[in-house]
């Protein structure tokens, strides 16, 4: 009885072991897919996604967590929408990402230049911008990756330009609303089945203004037919060998 005992409390063990790393594969296949649908534009599929636990979450180290990554992806995804007062609810936690701090602090940013306002009250918005850079400035000193090093540097570069733009605004007189560059639309506007302007791999190609197309070749891979019927290729000479 005690031997059956024994085996039934190891299948318990074994059984629990699978499922943890079932549900752990499963998540990790979620954030991957997140990720390629962010990098093909299918914002929908991200943006039903909700943050779950797994068991390497409280496992010790400075790895980044399989739920954070969910949280970046949804942040990213509300960033790119337009609805920049969901990516400023990321950071509620004490212990938010660096990735999601700089998205909450680019969206504050694109937020009041939607509503500057005008005065103090402009000047005090930027100042609150300018807070959420020195977090995520802070937050990326603690991690040793090379994606940090960018992320900083990206901070960095945007915390020194809207205190810049944070000090035109001081002179401007309070009766006069500020403008704090282009306005960024409510809703991304489509052409076509592609969002128009930028997007998360940057601003759209175009020709060169001054290019005339009839002078732009386009080259394209020929056929399995038409290679097939193209002459054999004449054999080079003979090569002297050296030394």
């Amino acid at each position: 009885m005690r031997t059956t005992f024994i085996r039934l409390f190891i299948a318990a063990l074994c059984g629990a072991a699978a499922w943890l790393s079932w549900s752990e594969s499963r998540l990790a296949m979620r954030v991957a897919e997140a990720k390629q649908d962010i990098a093909t534009l299918n914002h929908d599929n991200v943006d039903a996604l909700k943050p779950a636990r797994v068991l390497s979450d409280y496992l010790p180290g400075e790895r980044r967590r399989l739920s954070d990554e969910i949280g970046i992806a949804k942040a990213t995804v509300a960033y790119w929408l337009g609805r920049y007062d969901s990516v400023a609810a990321d950071t509620n936690s004490g212990k938010a990402d660096a990735e999601i701090l700089l998205a909450a602090a680019n969206a504050a940013f694109r937020d009041v230049q939607r509503n500057p306002g005008s005065g103090p009250a402009a000047v005090q918005r930027l100042d609150s911008v300018l807070q959420a850079y020195s977090s995520a400035m802070k937050a990326t000193s603690d991690q040793q990756a090379l994606a940090s090093v960018a992320l900083a540097k990206e901070a960095a570069y945007n915390y020194e330009f809207v205190a810049r733009v944070r000090d035109q605004v001081a002179r401007i007189p309070a009766n006069k609303t500020a403008q704090i560059g282009p306005i960024t639309p409510a809703k991304p506007m489509m052409g076509g089945d592609l969002p128009l302007g930028p997007t998360v791999h940057g601003a759209p190609g175009a020709p060169p203004p001054d290019a005339k197309m009839e002078e732009l070749n386009t080259i394209a891979p020929m056929e399995y037919g038409d290679r097939e019927a193209q002459p054999e290729s004449t054999p080079g000479g003979k090569k002297d060998r050296k030394g």
